[in-house]
C-alpha cells in the first residue's frame, strides 16, 4: 500500500491533516479552520464567540486562532482580567490638591476642600473675595492657599 500522506501526494490544504487510509488518504482542516480539508478556511472565533476571553477583555481574531487583551484599565491574560488601582500604583493624573477615588476600570479626581476644578487641575478658592468667610465685621479676610484666615482689625 501506498502512504499518500508521507509521499506528499495528496493535496490537502497546508492548514490540514493528512490522513493515509487504505488505497486512499483524507485530508481535516487543523484546529481553528474550517473546509472540506482541500480547501481549509480560518474561523473567526470573535464573531463567532468561539472564545474564552474574560467579559473584560476585546478578542483579536489571528490566524488560526485568536487573542485576548484586557481593556484599558485592566490588567491579566486577557482570558482573566482584574480592575488596575490606578490610586494605589499613582498611575492617575490627579493634581497635588486633588484626592484620586478608584472605580471600575479607571478613576475619578476631585479637589481637595478650598480648592476648585477638575480634579486634574485645581486652584485654591479665594473665599475672601467671593465673601465665602466666617470672619467678623471687624476683622480682615486674607486668602491662603486652600483657605483664609482671620485677623481682627
Amino acid at each position: 500500500t501506498i502512504d499518500e500522506c508521507a509521499l506528499d501526494y495528496d493535496n490537502c490544504h497546508a492548514q490540514a491533516t493528512c490522513s493515509n487510509t487504505e488505497g486512499s488518504f483524507t485530508c481535516a482542516c487543523n484546529a481553528g479552520y474550517t473546509g472540506s480539508g482541500i480547501d481549509c478556511t480560518t474561523i473567526d472565533e470573535c464573531v463567532l464567540g468561539l472564545h474564552n476571553c474574560a467579559a473584560k477583555a476585546a478578542c483579536g481574531n489571528t490566524e488560526g486562532s485568536f487573542t485576548c487583551t484586557c481593556n484599558t484599565g485592566y490588567t491579566g491574560s486577557g482570558v482573566t482580567c482584574s480592575d488596575v488601582v490606578e490610586c494605589s500604583i499613582e498611575h492617575d493624573n490627579c493634581h497635588a490638591q486633588a484626592s484620586c477615588v478608584n472605580s471600575e476600570g479607571s478613576f475619578l479626581c476631585s479637589c481637595n476642600a478650598g480648592y476648585t476644578g477638575s480634579g486634574v487641575e485645581c486652584a485654591t478658592i479665594d473665599e475672601c473675595a467671593l465673601g465665602h468667610d466666617n470672619c467678623a465685621a471687624d476683622a480682615t479676610c486674607t486668602n491662603v492657599e486652600g483657605s483664609f484666615t482671620c485677623a481682627c482689625n
